[in-house]
């Protein structure tokens, strides 16, 4: 491979990278291999290394194949422009096997990305996942070990990711690490399966861990999985102007999986927001206090402890949604719910403020916390909701309970919460609400 100077590119090389100055601009292998899919990783490298410190990084126009994993990481004052496509290949023995651990929950990732005052701008590019592979090869299967995140924001200050696209992620679509003040704007994601056999299970529209001062503002997420997700020791998170297609919608959790490493996720506040179909849209999802080897997460985990407070949900639009607003002590446990009834985490002054629109079935809430740990602060203002049914003047089917129902337990003050309660909450309530409750 050789690298050119802009007055030396020629068209027999190898592959390219043309530097002049401190701007380095990425061309595809391709161009010079009879249009093959040579790995571009290579190349990508080398730019980094050239102008990752006080430069610029384009990705031209064009496909460029990504084969292999890639670490762009350290650097320092950089801006990098998207105007082509970055197409990872669907060797899944190879992905499974090299890519980059992220610790948590033995996650991977394809690609570590970031440093110090750095921006990653779309213009015109996109980054397509080949995720169809994987969601076919993992067949329905939670967690499979070695799917990778598509791009990970690590060990990062000040990082704004600006008009990105990614198209059919393989897992979590973008992840943030062990990172402070990182902005994600005009942000685009759309994991959908062309096989109704093979769900989009564990397609994130994105996901923070171990991280403060995070902006998510203007989204579009379209998956299976959670839209946006504030997992432990996420504190000060904003997200704002967001849409949720298909989803679990916007996440405090999983927390609480692991008994060494406290959770605490302080300061989120989620606005704006319209919820399309999907199971859920605004929920609170935290372990059993039961350490489990098996759970129907897929892997082990529960007895962790944390604190959850300070969280608002504010000014949502719900359509057609399984369950609307959730908050669950016990989301994964084995089939019998083994230790719902104990937690480690305590929950406290979380609000709903001004929910309207339609749930699926006949429920809206369902707000259940540990008798051992009861939540103070709970609160509800102007949430109005009705089901499909009820707002179209039909009646509710196979069920005697045609009220909206909210279902709750273990909610301190809860004559003053603003929640309509009217049910008492099971201790291990599905997030996946498939019929009108009994």
């Amino acid at each position: 491979m050789r690298f050119l100077s802009l007055t030396l590119l020629a068209s027999a090389v190898a592959g390219f990278v043309v530097n002049q100055g401190s701007t380095c601009t990425l061309y595809p292998e391709s161009l010079t291999h009879g249009g093959l899919p040579v790995d571009d990783v290579p190349s990508i490298h080398e730019a980094f290394n050239i102008c990752g410190i006080n430069g610029t990084v384009i990705f031209s126009n064009g496909t460029f194949n990504i084969a292999t994993i890639l670490n762009t990481t350290n650097l320092l004052n950089v801006d990098v422009i998207l105007r082509g496509v970055l197409q990872f290949t669907d060797n899944i023995p190879y992905w499974r096997s090299h890519s980059w651990s992220v610790i948590f929950q033995n996650q991977v990732t394809a690609w570590l990305f970031g440093g110090t005052n750095v921006t990653l701008r779309g213009d015109g590019g996109w980054i397509d996942g080949h995720g169809q592979s994987w969601y076919t090869f993992s067949n329905n299967t939670a967690n499979l070990p070695g799917r990778p995140i598509t791009i990970t924001v690590y060990n990062s200050t000040n990082v704004l990711i600006d008009s990105l696209t990614i198209i059919q992620p393989q897992f979590w679509a973008v992840f943030v690490w062990k990172s402070q003040n990182v902005s994600l704007t005009n942000y685009y994601t759309n994991a959908t399966t062309n096989n109704a056999k093979y769900t989009t299970f564990n397609t994130d529209g994105f996901d923070s861990w171990n991280s403060d001062t995070i902006l998510i503002e203007n989204a579009t997420i379209t998956t299976n999985d959670d839209c946006v997700a504030a997992k432990g020791n996420t504190t000060n998170l904003y997200a704002k102007n967001v849409t949720c297609y298909g989803s679990t919608g916007m996440t405090i959790g999983s927390i609480g999986q692991y008994p060494a490493t406290p959770d605490y996720v302080l300061n989120v506040t989620f606005e704006d927001v319209l919820c399309v179909g999907g199971l859920d849209c605004a929920y609170v999802k935290t372990w059993q206090s039961a350490a489990l080897d098996v759970t129907t997460n897929g892997d082990a985990g529960g007895g962790g402890g944390g604190l959850v407070k300070n969280v608002t949900f504010r000014n949502f639009e719900v359509q057609d949604v399984g369950l609307p607003i959730q908050v669950t002590q016990c989301i994964y446990a084995t089939a019998s719910g083994q230790g719902c009834n104990t937690s480690n985490l305590a929950l406290e002054d979380i609000s709903w403020v001004n929910f309207t629109g339609t749930s699926k079935y006949n429920i809206a809430a369902s707000m259940y916390c540990a008798s051992n740990h009861p939540c103070p602060g709970i609160m509800f203002s102007d949430v109005n909701i009705d089901s499909v049914n009820a707002t179209a003047g039909l009646p509710l089917y196979n069920t005697t309970l045609q009220t909206e129902v909210y279902q709750c337990d273990n909610i301190i003050g809860q004559n003053t919460s603003g929640i309509p309660c009217n049910h008492v909450a099971p201790a291990f309530f599905s997030q996946a609400v498939t019929k009108n409750v009994q």
